[in-house]
């Protein structure tokens, strides 16, 4: 080999890596083309280079091409089959372009490659839960467990699908068994603290909270952590105190003041007020801090009777909000669709005689914001009553249904070969669920709203459940749930016209429901509910074949646990100033009429 020749060979592998490393450079700073122009360069050096296909990949997918980002990271996996990273990249990818079949094969052969990588397990476990197989991804958590012992993230992960499984006694477990092992600092404290809560004990989330506290006082997070668990548990007072010291530490914590103005008779300071004003205004500030800020700014100029301030920051949060988590109307269409289209008479009378007979479940349905917490307020107030809460026990089902019936088409065509052996043990599931959360029980309610598109899989699993559907007026139904910084999902709360759309969608469902459905139901309407509380609590406690309480009445002094938008709203005696509401709104809702006239 001659001396010029052995020189070309040397350079070119550096040639390659300066090309990289100057592409990764303008790739962070958003510079896609010109980063893409310098993977190509090391193509034309060497097409198979396998770190190149992969951040073109990437580049790719930022772009919105997915079928060129496919095909470039296989590329890749082609050239080093033995190179985890790659496996892993196609899972990441195949995951979010929703190839569940795809990206669980992917992150499985990348966790076979690096047994000891953490990630690869924990990325193929949530691949698991999200295609429905939950029994397969416990699994596959507990193996990262038992290899990484201190590692808190696998126990959270089985803690949470545990919970969405009915499962809240396995949850604890989990929760208990990760204190014991996991490292005490303080991230790991308040990661703790935090899935307590989200499994709806708040009495030992606070409990974590305030150990961290006493070890770092100006944790901020903690702080508002604790003020979060205090307000679930209706301690309004500690909680607005531990709210305003979170701030005081960290004034960009937007959800924090999204929360306090939960506490509906809270005012912010001139002072706050005008931090507020200063954050929202910055154009560098997190846009989900932004968008929570001019939710909390919206509700101080409603309490203030200030309309066009208070909508002029619904508007901007709502916008913030939808261009993060945009809704797709389509695929919302189609799934009411093939409801409407498989769940009739004939369907529920050649299925009947299958799941379990219990009456004790009773499910709360309806749009956000229609009455569903005050509803279930007044029912768990009874003493033989439970209020469960929001409970994603059937969505998860739904979820698995697939792998537990054996097909390859999702609900409700699914459903055809759900057996009565399914059945039952879904049922047994769900009422096992019930059971670790309210074992004296006669009642147990489940106020998921949106459990209304499940109602088919309710009907064959339950059919003595109870359904209580609650209904309110269009408009003010509407404008509420567009008011409102929801905790997480409802994409189409945060555009006017889908909320309007998906308003008269779920009156064909109901509808349709009404007609079709084999099981017991009772409409409520929030307005009659708020003008004749004791009527139609009498009426609410005889369908649930309860006898009488006076405790029902007095529902906003039953003390438990409120994990829900309506957290305050719930303690407080029944009130009619959310009637009509949306007149005050009235110039500003064009287009929520023409949708709602639109969809009718």
């Amino acid at each position: 080999m001659t001396r010029r020749a052995a020189s070309r060979t040397h350079a070119g592998p550096r040639a390659q890596a300066s090309a990289l490393a100057e592409g990764v450079a303008l790739h962070r700073a958003g510079r896609l083309a010109e980063a893409e122009g310098c993977y190509r360069r090391i193509k034309r050096r060497d097409p198979d280079y396998a770190e190149a296909l992969r951040m073109r990949a990437l580049v790719a997918h930022q772009q919105r091409e997915p079928d060129s980002a496919v095909k470039l990271l296989r590329r890749a996996v082609e050239h080093q089959p033995s190179n985890p990273v790659y496996h892993h990249s196609l899972g990441g990818l195949l995951r979010a372009l929703g190839d569940s079949t795809g990206a669980i094969a992917a992150f499985r052969r990348a966790w076979a490659l690096q047994p000891d990588r953490a990630e690869n397990g924990l990325d193929l476990g949530d691949a698991l839960a999200q295609a429905g197989d939950s029994e397969a991804a416990l699994a596959v958590y507990a193996e990262v467990c038992r290899a990484r012992p201190a590692l808190l993230a696998p126990y959270l992960r089985s803690a949470n699908l545990m919970f969405e499984r009915g499962d809240p006694e396995g949850a604890a477990a989990r929760l208990r068994e990760a204190e014991s092992r996991a490292a005490a600092d303080g991230t790991t404290q308040g990661e703790l603290a935090a899935a307590w809560a989200a499994i709806g004990a708040y009495e030992q989330a606070a409990k974590l909270y305030t150990e961290r506290l006493a070890q770092a006082p100006d944790d901020a997070q903690a702080r508002a952590g604790l003020g979060s668990a205090c307000q679930s548990l209706g301690q309004f007072e500690a909680a607005t105190a531990h709210f305003e010291q979170a701030l005081d530490l960290d004034a960009g914590l937007g959800w924090v003041y999204a929360a306090l103005m939960s506490n509906r008779r809270y005012v912010f300071s001139d002072a706050r007020l005008a931090t507020m004003q200063r954050l929202v205004a910055d154009p560098d500030l997190d846009a989900r801090a932004r968008s929570q800020l001019h939710f909390a700014l919206g509700q101080h100029f409603d309490a203030g009777k200030a309309a066009a301030q208070a909508f002029a920051h619904f508007e901007a949060g709502n916008r913030l909000h939808a261009r993060r988590e945009p809704f797709d109307r389509s695929v919302f269409d189609a799934r009411i669709e093939r409801i409407l289209s498989r769940c009739s008479r004939d369907f529920f009378q050649a299925h009947d005689g299958m799941g379990h007979d219990s009456e004790r479940p009773l499910l709360i349905v309806g749009m956000p914001r229609s009455g569903t917490s005050l509803v279930e307020q007044i029912v768990a107030s009874h003493p033989q009553a439970h209020g469960a809460g929001e409970l994603n026990d059937i969505r998860r089902m739904v979820r698995e249904l697939p792998v537990i019936t054996g097909s390859d088409k999702r609900y409700p065509e699914c459903l055809d070969r759900l057996t009565p052996q399914a059945a039952t043990m879904l049922a047994q599931r769900y009422l096992g669920g019930l059971e670790a959360r309210a074992p004296a029980a006669v009642r147990v309610t489940d106020k998921m709203p949106f459990n209304m598109l499940w109602l088919g899989l309710i009907a064959l699993i339950l059919p003595n459940a109870r359904v209580i559907y609650c209904r309110r007026d269009a408009m003010d139904n509407a404008l509420s749930c567009y008011f409102q910084l929801f905790s997480r999902g409802l994409r189409f709360a945060y555009d006017l016209g889908h909320v309007g759309h998906v308003y008269r969608q779920h009156e064909r469902l109901m509808a349709h429901w009404c007609e079709h459905l084999p099981l017991s139901m009772l409409t409520v309407d929030y307005e009659d509910l708020v003008r004749e509380p004791e009527s139609q609590s009498r009426r609410l406690i005889e369908f649930t074949g309860l006898d009488w309480d006076e405790r029902c009445l007095d529902f906003h002094r039953h003390a438990r646990g409120v994990r829900t938008a309506s957290v305050w709203q719930v303690r407080q005696p029944v009130y009619q100033s959310s009637l009509a509401r949306w007149k005050t709104y009235e110039p500003w809702l064009a287009p929520l009429r023409e949708s709602l006239a639109g969809s009718a």
